[in-house]
């Protein structure tokens, strides 16, 4: 298992395949670390690295292909799911929207019916 691992082969693969990969290596996982602790040989040691990489690699490509199938999901709907929205800052998330802003109360259109600004002619 010296070769390098592709992601692209995982992105080709359905999420059951990826999720009974995925329970393998977990289990690999902990063999691996009772290993340790029962002080094994070196060579086994050096593979917890590798297997957890390569679990952080499928669980990536199981949220890649839930994500995009959230996506195509909301595509119909108005409003995108939380997670899926940008993330931005909690200022401008919070912040009013253009039309929140052009809304006036009752007493800024009285005043602005009321008392129109005012035009000076200039003399040239």
């Amino acid at each position: 298992m010296s070769q390098k691992f592709k992601v692209k082969k995982l992105r080709d693969q359905k999420s059951e395949d990826l999720l009974k990969d995925l329970e393998k290596l977990k289990g690999e996982l902990i063999q691996l670390r009772t290993v340790k602790v029962s002080a094994g040989n070196a060579q086994k040691l050096g593979r917890i690295g590798l297997v957890r990489k390569r679990i952080a690699k499928f669980l990536t490509v199981i949220n890649e292909q839930r994500r995009n199938s959230v996506k195509n999901a909301a595509k119909s709907s108005t409003k995108l799911p939380v997670d899926l929205r940008g993330k931005k800052t909690r200022a401008i998330r919070q912040r009013l929207t253009r039309s929140e802003r052009a809304q006036k109360t009752q007493r800024q259109w009285k005043r602005l019916n009321n008392f129109p600004l005012r035009k000076f002619a200039l003399k040239e």
